[in-house]
């Protein structure tokens, strides 16, 4: 009897190993939370959560529940509460947010199996997510910024055939053309431009756009130091060609933002906008519907290569996670790359597709081919614009420089040549001052701030406990 005891339990033993060992693997139950940058409520909140609900059904999930957060926080707070280890264990975030967040060791890097995934995405979002060849950012959506027209009402003064316009001046003649016919009419006009500008970041994001056409980014490292590209010959012209486009916008512009001059477009106040494939997408009820085109931001000249700002979202992981949340959270985010996922941004929500994915498959798959307004944000991804250094967005910076860009639009009528020297002057004095803090070194003052503190509230910390231990 003493062998075939040996035997069970031996067998009982190997059973128990093997059980041990298939789930070692495996997280316990992990409960994630996920911020994201889209508004509760909004389509690109609501195809997130089909993706979780996707997740959720997985066996990849295996147990983990996420809960979904919506805020557009700022990077200086998304860092403070990262070094505070107050974060969500899934954060979304842009792409010039990921270099900086990665150098101050906010995130953690993917492990290796997540690199291969992160390949099958796009060359052009994936390759923003890589520092030092490791992996520290995984791409799942973008929401290029392309040329939406009406169709009906440039063929009313361009023919029914006829293309849309593809450089600045083939834009500016067609605007002028569109304002006649605006003014003819009155009330009924439809104005050439929406412009998105009362101090405005999108604002801020076409002047990006316009002056990237030209060659330089709006930002560039000097000798250590940020520095905007204004006060030049390319900054003048671009600031030249905005303030013609101000001209060709409605006269209740300019408008707050770019979801205000997308509803001017959708209700035919203005024929063209910049905007991204959630405009597409009209309200069914609707008095007014249209045929709306999408055509490449157009460029200086014919010769001149079009980019476009692609809008690039990323996941990205606290370094203070560990345990079975950490691997909870590598495993959604490394799923949100993946191709079911990836179908879910691709097919949107209720006839609207507020995002593009970036895995290369499904942005060659059947469904753009036989969609070419969509397809045509699909292949924005190959033209992408140099990704703007998240500081320019934020703060006195932000306030500074784009209020240059206002000031030219609202105070000034004609784009006299003094008038816009005087202003990209300004601006770039304005914009440097507050840049001059910032140094790549460094980083943001106030987030240097904010690691110094945290390391300081540690030594205060340790100092306290030493003297309770004392008494």
């Amino acid at each position: 009897m003493r062998g075939p005891r040996r035997l069970a339990c031996l067998a009982l033993f190997v059973l128990c190993g093997l059980l041990v060992s298939g789930c070692g693997d495996s997280p316990d139950v992990a409960e994630l939370t996920f911020r994201t940058l889209a508004a509760p409520g909004s389509d690109e909140y609501r195809v997130l959560e089909r993706v979780l609900e996707t997740f959720h059904k997985d066996k990849a999930s295996r147990g983990i529940r996420v809960t979904l957060v919506g805020d557009r926080q700022k990077l200086e707070y998304v860092l403070r509460n990262l070094i505070a280890r107050r974060s969500a264990d899934v954060v979304e975030v842009r792409a010039g947010e990921v270099a900086f967040l990665a150098s101050r060791g906010a995130v953690e890097s993917f492990p290796a199996h997540c690199m291969l995934r992160a390949r099958e995405c796009h060359r052009a979002a994936w390759r923003w997510g890589v520092l030092n060849q490791e992996l520290y950012a995984i791409p799942w959506a973008a929401r290029p910024k392309l040329l939406l027209y009406d169709k009906g009402a440039l063929g009313r003064v361009r023919g029914a055939d006829a293309a849309p316009p593809r450089t600045w001046d083939e834009l500016l003649r067609v605007a002028a053309r569109l304002r006649e016919q605006a003014d003819e009419e009155g009330a009924e006009g439809v104005y050439p431009f929406a412009l998105a500008a009362k101090r405005s970041v999108d604002l801020g994001r076409h002047f990006a756009t316009f002056l990237s056409q030209l060659g330089p980014p709006l930002l560039e490292e000097r000798e250590g130091r940020w520095a905007f590209n204004i006060d030049h010959r390319a900054g003048r012209a671009a600031m030249r060609f905005l303030l013609h486009l101000r001209q060709s916008a409605p006269p209740e512009c300019v408008v707050s933002g770019d979801k205000a001059a997308l509803d001017q477009f959708h209700s035919g106040r203005a024929a063209m906008v910049l905007a991204g494939p959630e405009g597409l997408w009209i309200d069914p009820d609707r008095e007014r519907q249209m045929d709306i085109g999408v055509a490449r931001v157009p460029v200086p000249g014919p010769r001149a290569a079009s980019r476009c700002d692609v809008g690039l979202r990323y996941v990205v992981v606290p370094a203070f996670l560990r345990g079975a949340r950490k691997e909870a959270a590598v495993r959604l985010a490394k799923f949100m790359a993946g191709e079911e996922a990836q179908e879910i941004v691709r097919e949107g929500v209720g006839g609207a597709t507020p995002m593009i994915p970036v895995r290369r498959a499904v942005l060659a798959g059947e469904w753009y081919r036989r969609r070419p307004e969509l397809g045509a944000f699909a292949a924005a991804l190959d033209h992408a614009a140099p990704v703007v250094p998240w500081f320019a967005w934020e703060g006195k910076c932000s306030k500074d420089w784009i209020g240059g860009l206002h000031s030219l639009l609202i105070q000034y009528g004609e784009p006299g040549e003094q008038k816009v020297n005087d202003v990209a002057a300004l601006t770039q004095t304005r914009g440097d001052q507050a840049l001059s803090c910032l140094h790549t070194r460094i980083g943001h003052p106030s987030a240097t701030m904010t690691l110094g503190m945290s390391i300081v509230g540690v030594l205060v910390f340790i100092a306290v406990a030493y003297a309770a231990s004392r008494h």
